[in-house]
């Protein structure tokens, strides 16, 4: 059963009573808007509206199985960290924050937020957490991590911001872990503890692997992965035997709780991972269902590498005094990323790659080097076949990566890619968020994406985790107003000012009314041209826009930009 938007639910569950008025199906009113939800046992129903759907946030759709109406309490365990982060002074405190370039918010009415902590030892974590820590060589926390991790671990919700890259999974998946730890074991028929949402399935794929790197000496901790394009039945056995993590697609698991196959009576820490992409996608409804539907008693822990108005609408509404962490610049291109902008016709876009990686591949050749992993990025699914084959027939190891593919055939190109043979990804932005593979040196944008933030997380792609990659984008005359965005942006960036981007629905109509502004000032420069009359008057903030002559190849190695 797909998911029914909650406007829809009125016609769809008059049309259910009609067909159910031959059985003994009882109607019970669920909230003020009536909405209707229809079961056999309304006593269950019931009881799960009194104990299960708070005041202001009821839904339609009851998640509550019969078995769960027994669930044990929830367990949020009194946490603390050594004694020596205890003794912290607020000035000592403030010092390492600013050593890892991390802002910290609280609402004032609220209790300060935890001492960042820069050891996983002084953190006090789980036995069995430390020893896989170790086990997977990790030494220090990144700064999202080193901040992140006390505030989950004390229990307190989050909101958090950091660049692509900087280790976002294992600040939420250790403390997720820590706190799975402490309720009552899973039984079968039980739903899980924690729910992480995701965007994408490679990216839900990725952070279920990170989960299990960090419990993978916990025999009793099971998790499961639930999206779309693999067997439905298989996940829906999983579930039902009884799993502690759920990661998950939000229409995917929509899906299951309307089945039945899950409940979320149990869940008390949640993820929202990269949430400003999910709203993009269009997973808004979903995601409110399941935040509606949660117990009262829960953790949230929100992520997004950028901040439009929607996303902080979501925090206000579903997060209790959070913790705002922000590292870094947040949405804004890495300054260890070389970039290169070459103007290129459409139809020379493909010989012109060729030839770039060609002579990319002789050179590693001659200096007996791996060819470097590189990701292309197209814009439809069609040319990212094309592309791939044009470069496998020049005897290059690509393989292609789109949401036309099936699980199984993305799944493949992810690990070829990863652990080879193929040493290029020819991909549509499905993979321009979350996708974590180690030495990604080169990125190309053969077609540029339409907004400043898609080509954020491009890039961010290649220079991940302190390392330094290089992006070359071919641009054409109709991305004029992106390509000034990313000039403005490189020149912030080497002047050491703060780069901040407008996000979310608000700054793509924002984008919209300016690129139409800045193409009526080229027809109007142009009608100045050919009557060679009187000085065309332009908004300084579009001139660098209209009069700089755009070199074939703009980019330098040192990263200037001549206008």
């Amino acid at each position: 059963m797909s998911y029914v938007p909650p406007h829809l639910r009125n016609s769809i569950t008059t049309a259910a009573a009609a067909a159910a008025a031959a059985t003994t199906t009882t109607i019970t009113t669920l909230d003020d808007n009536n909405f209707h939800s229809y079961s056999k046992l309304s006593s269950v129903t019931n009881h799960c509206n009194n104990n299960y759907l708070n005041s202001g946030r009821r839904s339609t759709v009851n998640y509550t199985s019969p078995r769960n109406l027994s669930s044990p309490d929830i367990v949020f365990p009194h946490w603390k960290p050594s004694e020596r982060v205890l003794r912290l002074t607020p000035d000592q405190i403030d010092e390492v924050r600013l050593r890892l370039n991390v802002d910290v918010i609280v609402a004032p009415d609220s209790s300060p937020a935890p001492a960042p902590i820069e050891s996983f030892t002084d953190m006090c974590l789980h036995s069995s957490i430390m020893k896989d820590i170790s086990y997977h060589g990790y030494t220090t926390p990144t700064s999202i991590q080193a901040q992140a991790m006390p505030v989950a671990l004390s229990g307190r919700d989050l909101l958090g911001c950091a660049e692509t890259g900087s280790g976002k999974t294992a600040a939420f998946s250790i403390p997720m872990i820590q706190h799975c730890l402490a309720q009552p074991p899973v039984r079968r028929g039980d739903g899980p503890l924690a729910l992480v949402l995701a965007p994408t399935r490679e990216l839900a794929q990725q952070i279920e692997k990170e989960v299990k790197a960090f419990s993978r000496s916990l025999d009793s901790l099971r998790t499961a992965i639930v999206v779309g394009g693999t067997n439905i039945g298989d996940q829906r056995s999983e579930l039902r035997l009884g799993v502690d993590v759920v990661v998950a697609t939000p229409g995917r698991f929509i899906d299951h709780l309307q089945q039945g196959n899950t409940s979320l009576s149990r869940i008390s820490f949640v993820v929202l991972d990269e949430a400003d992409r999910m709203l993009d996608m269009g997973f808004e409804p979903q995601i409110r269902e399941v935040m509606r539907n949660l117990h009262q008693k829960h953790q949230t822990l929100l992520f997004s590498a950028t901040m439009p108005v929607e996303i902080e609408t979501l925090a206000q509404e579903y997060l209790t005094n959070p913790v705002q962490v922000k590292v870094g610049k947040v949405s804004s291109p890495t300054a260890n990323v070389l970039q290169i902008l070459e103007k290129v016709p459409d139809n020379e876009k493909i010989d012109r790659l060729l030839g770039m990686l060609v002579e990319e591949a002789a050179r590693a050749e001659r200096l007996g080097h791996p060819f470097p992993l590189t990701i292309v990025f197209v814009e439809r699914k069609t040319r990212c076949d094309e592309v791939a084959e044009v470069l496998i027939d020049q005897g290059l190891n690509a393989v292609a990566l789109h949401g036309g593919r099936s699980q199984s055939e993305r799944e493949m190109a992810l690990h070829d890619f990863r652990h080879g043979p193929a040493s290029i990804l020819v991909a549509t932005d499905v993979a321009s968020r979350g996708l974590d593979v180690s030495g990604v040196a080169h990125v190309v944008n053969l077609d540029l994406p339409k907004t400043m933030e898609d080509y954020v997380h491009r890039i961010g792609r290649t220079g991940r985790a302190g390392s330094t990659g290089r992006a070359t984008s071919f641009y054409t005359d109709r991305d004029t107003y992106l390509v000034a965005q990313i000039k403005k942006a490189i020149a912030d960036v080497e002047s050491g000012n703060t780069v901040t981007y407008a996000t979310g629905k608000v700054a793509r109509r924002m984008e919209k009314e300016a690129a139409a502004a800045q193409k009526e000032a080229r027809v109007a420069l142009s009608k100045v041209s050919l009557m060679g009359t009187a000085p065309l008057n332009v908004e300084d903030k579009y001139k660098h826009m209209i009069f700089p002559a755009m070199a074939r190849k703009e980019g330098a190695a040192d990263g200037a930009w001549d206008d």
